[in-house]
């Protein structure tokens, strides 16, 4: 028992941690990168108590995180209360249609964040107001806590599950709940550990290549998350699944450690199908290719201001 537990809350908790790292990556990158220009900002036009009201607004986001949080473990247990009523939905099929619509949404959530930090790394460079880029930093920390909200609702439920499933058997007590709180702390431990080295290595990238590189990383997983709802429609013939067009199992299996973390952070399917394949393409190629637009018009708008002032 103990091993299994390990080894379930690995594979249904490892992505909460996965994401709350890529989250924070994501906003030491920015801090990275944002703080020279800060500081000569609020040198020009706040002075000292500019820095402490930055410092301040910098702590808020970690506030609400741990308000989500416990948000978010109420919402577990109220549908891992009713999963059974949902199970029944549409024919039987109503888990797997549920949850599809909530990996969709952790995937669109995804996309808007990285189309906004596009559009607050353009008004960086083109100098815009400290009120504009606040507006747009406090549209991002709404997104990715509603991001956070939504990978710990998916994920925490179906663990939440494993563990009601594991009270109904006929198991000793002291056993069962030794077994459960044992493996919860052995894995949780692993998944700390792996998300403090993803989230400095993040960092590390950030430094060489630029805190975008962050964001491309969190679009990545969400087309994880996106892929792991497709998967869900075919296991009920929502979807008709292909015959797999490669298998890369020889060189990394899906089932192995390394696999299961591939699969974590962007998705790694050893056996795509054409729809997948189709869907995993689509879903990469739109949001970078929406942010050049975004991209090309802010600097031709940049440019046309330019030319009549």
């Amino acid at each position: 028992m103990l091993i299994n537990t390990v080894l379930v809350f690995l594979q249904n908790i490892l992505p909460i941690f996965v994401v709350i790292s890529l989250l924070f990556a994501q906003q030491g990158a920015k801090g990275q990168f944002s703080a020279q220009k800060t500081v000569q900002a609020s040198n020009l036009l706040r002075g000292h108590q500019s820095n402490q009201d930055n410092s301040i607004t910098a702590d808020l986001p970690l506030i609400y995180m741990l308000k989500t949080i416990g948000f978010g473990f109420i919402i577990v247990l109220l549908l891992s209360y009713f999963m059974a009523e949902l199970s029944q939905l549409f024919l039987g099929k109503g888990l797997e249609i549920f949850y599809s619509i909530l990996f969709s949404l952790i995937y669109g959530c995804i996309v808007v964040s990285f189309l906004c930090t596009t559009e607050a790394s353009q008004e960086q460079k083109q100098d815009k107001t400290l009120l504009d880029q606040q507006t747009l930093t406090q549209k991002k920390q709404i997104v990715s806590l509603v991001i956070l909200l939504l990978v710990l609702c998916v994920h925490g439920s179906y663990f939440s599950l494993y563990v009601m499933s594991l009270t109904i058997q006929n198991t000793e007590i002291d056993t069962l709940y030794s077994g459960i709180v044992v493996g919860v702390i052995i894995g949780t431990g692993i998944c700390l550990s792996i998300a403090i080295l993803l989230y400095f290595i993040l960092v590390t990238l950030a430094k060489k290549t630029g805190r975008k590189i962050v964001s491309y990383f969190l679009l990545l997983f969400g087309v994880g998350q996106l892929i792991q709802g497709l998967q869900l429609l075919e296991q009920v013939d929502i979807i008709s699944s292909n015959v797999p067009l490669w298998s890369t199992n020889y060189l990394i299996a899906e089932n192995s450690e390394l696999g299961y973390f591939l699969t974590i952070l962007f998705g790694y399917e050893a056996t795509p199908s054409v729809m997948e394949l189709l869907v995993y393409l689509s879903a990469i190629i739109v949001p970078i290719f929406v942010a050049k637009i975004i991209v090309y018009k802010q600097n031709t708008t940049a440019s046309s201001m330019k030319g009549t002032s």
